[in-house]
Formats: structure tokens, sequence, C-alpha cells
């Protein structure tokens, strides 16, 4: 499954921090042909509570800007996802 490869790789970006690293590869990954089939609510999910266990508020932050690009269906299915988040950021 590509997704997990996504996240594989945006998950190491976190590790290190690197926001802007994490831009760059999420814009790359946008703008492929297979960008517009990808889950990106599942991948949002998924790296979203990985930068919040690391508490990487400012990433958190970023992906919080990326929720609005999202289409109401997938905004219902990840919007618990940035209360819980926000809990292992303060945690």
């Amino acid at each position: 499954m590509i997704e997990e490869e996504v996240i594989i790789q945006v998950k190491s970006k976190i590790d290190k921090g690197d926001l802007s690293d994490i831009k760059e590869l999420w814009e790359d990954y946008e703008n492929t042909d297979f960008g517009r089939v990808l889950a990106w609510e599942y991948i949002f999910q998924k790296v979203y509570i990985h930068a919040a266990l690391k508490k990487k508020s400012e990433i958190c932050k970023w992906l919080e800007t990326l929720y609005e690009k999202l289409d109401p269906i997938q905004k219902i299915g990840i919007r618990h996802s940035f209360s819980y988040g926000k809990y292992l950021l303060n945690r």
C-alpha cells in the first residue's frame, strides 16, 4: 500500500524535526499522478498523531493548516485526531 510508504517517509522526517523537508515531500506526493488517489485522511491522521507523540508542535500546526484542504467527509473522519493530538502534545 503506497500510503504506508508515504507515512514511513514522513514519519522519518518528523523524527528529524525538519518541517521544510516534510513540506517538500508532502508537496511532491500531492503533485504525482497517484497523489489524487491516495487516502490523504489516513496519511494525515497517522503522521499528525506521530508528530504529537514526538512533541513536534510546529509540525502539528502545519498539518492542521492542511486539514482545510480536505473535503468535508475526510474532515469528519479525522476530526477526533486533533483532541488526541493536543492531549499528547500537552502530556
